[in-house]
């Protein structure tokens, strides 16, 4: 457990490269917001949160099953998690944030990521390429 990163992982920085090539401003893990988000969008007054499909028990991912061992740890450990994610997404709706979360799993194509993000904040970005396919 040493060995897991808390931030700049492999999926962050797959949504950054993406962010990037659309041409998104962002700012990363900023903490004054709640639960310091992985990305800032300031203009489009959004955050997005990158999500490990088991560290966040994505339901519709086989990525998310517990360990055979220590189950009643992981169980908790998951539980709270997720207890703190909707803790965190309610109060940064009520201070008027939209927010975002893109599953681990789902980095698999990033394409259909970009697309998704192109058509949310393409009217807060300049000079974008019109997505393929």
């Amino acid at each position: 457990m040493s060995q897991v990163r808390s931030h700049r992982t492999i999926p962050e920085e797959k949504v950054a490269q993406i962010l990037r090539k659309l041409r998104i401003r962002y700012r990363r893990n900023v903490e004054r917001l709640p639960g310091r988000p992985d990305f800032v969008l300031n203009s489009a007054k959004t955050v997005i949160f990158v999500h490990g499909c088991f560290w966040h028990s994505h339901p519709e991912c086989n990525r998310a099953k517990l360990p055979k061992s220590n189950r009643a740890f992981w169980k908790r450990k998951i539980s709270r998690n997720k207890k703190r994610d909707v803790r965190v997404i309610r109060l940064l709706r009520k201070m008027g944030w939209h927010v975002i979360t893109i599953w681990q799993c789902r980095l698999r194509k990033p394409e259909q990521v970009a697309k998704r993000l192109n058509r949310m904040f393409g009217k807060y970005c300049k000079n974008i390429p019109a997505p393929r396919g």
